[in-house]
């Protein structure tokens, strides 16, 4: 069976560090399962799904400041924009090289057309957003930006009764939007890697850096679905069968996943002391100069609910006079 794990994650603004798992769809050849909605029509595509979460999150959820919802590459489709901007929703994503713009070229004097990685192209460096590591590789984040408007048609391929594709056009309001360039520069001034952001927050507080930040936040979160795929719970896997079963269980360990990646971000003392802690309960190795990783937390929180469900259920005294009997047992003292 195939399965299609699609989440909704709430981070901070200010830090970036994650605040909560909001939604949870795990999509499979019969049905989407879902935390928010039980009947999700799986003829949608996976944008039309999101804009129907992202409404439901509006409703559902209280939120003090508008959530900026941040999403990937694919998101560059005209329609979806139009859709999201139509419902009042703020967004950040990922833009696409060939897609093509409006934008008033100031040495021509006029309105063009023009390729997107052509327009990243004509801005420069612009603003020091901060240093980062990216692939072990020391780096400083810079952001530009200018203004773009998308008038373009949007498009959909649909099959005839025949099975022939046939492309249906749909006119739509021009879309204005923010362009910005992010892009990470080595110590030598090379350009190591370039993102193009496309975003409908006008807002003079929320600076080209400020929307390139958010997206750079974007990136931790692989650290939590790693957590849930490959260097923790191994989700891919697990030999169930039963779909539903798998929701569930995923819910269980997604909560635990988050929880370790809100230990690991926390940069409080307390915080600190528990990493230390977990890492001494988790029993693995860990390479010299490195404090901690996600799977040692990860096993190390696993050890201490163990510890304190044990607690629980027993007194010291009974926990240290079974300690005696295993020693009588095994011949040795433990």
């Amino acid at each position: 069976n195939m399965y299609d794990l699609q989440s909704t994650i709430a981070l901070s603004d200010v830090t970036g560090e994650p605040i909560a798992s909001v939604v949870h769809n795990l999509k499979t050849t019969k049905k989407v399962y879902s935390t928010y909605d039980d009947n999700i029509d799986m003829k949608l595509t996976h944008m039309e799904e999101i804009l129907l979460r992202a409404n439901w999150i509006r409703d559902n959820i209280a939120c003090e400041n508008k959530p900026v919802h941040i999403i990937d590459r694919e998101s560059d489709v005209i329609s979806s924009m139009r859709g999201f901007a139509k419902e009042g929703h703020l967004l950040l994503f990922r833009g696409k090289d060939n897609s093509k713009v409006e934008y008033f070229d100031k040495e021509l004097n006029k309105k063009i057309d023009i390729k997107q990685s052509d327009l990243a192209d004509k801005l420069p460096l612009g603003e020091l957003v901060k240093s980062i590591k990216y692939r072990k590789k020391d780096v400083e984040i810079y952001a530009n930006e200018c203004e773009i408007t998308i008038t373009r048609d949007a498009t959909k391929s649909t099959k005839t009764e025949d099975g022939k594709i046939k492309i249906i056009k749909t006119k739509g309001d021009p879309l204005k939007l923010r362009f910005v360039v992010e892009r990470l520069v080595d110590k030598d001034g090379e350009i190591v890697a370039q993102w193009i952001l496309l975003s409908n927050v006008f807002d003079d507080d929320i600076t080209a850096s400020t929307l390139a930040n958010w997206y750079y936040y974007r990136w931790k979160i692989e650290s939590y679905f790693k957590l849930l795929k490959s260097s923790g719970f191994n989700l891919e896997e697990w030999q169930q069968r039963d779909p539903l079963a798998i929701f569930k269980r995923l819910l269980v360990v997604s909560n635990a996943s988050m929880f370790v990646w809100k230990i690991a971000n926390d940069k409080s003392n307390n915080a600190r002391r528990i990493r230390e802690i977990l890492i001494q309960l988790s029993g693995k190795q860990i390479q010299r100069g490195i404090e901690w990783t996600y799977p040692a937390l990860l096993s190390g929180l696993e050890s201490y609910l163990t510890t304190i469900d044990l607690l629980t259920r027993f007194s010291v005294d009974e926990i240290f006079k079974l300690k005696d009997e295993l020693e009588d047992i095994i011949g040795f003292k433990m």
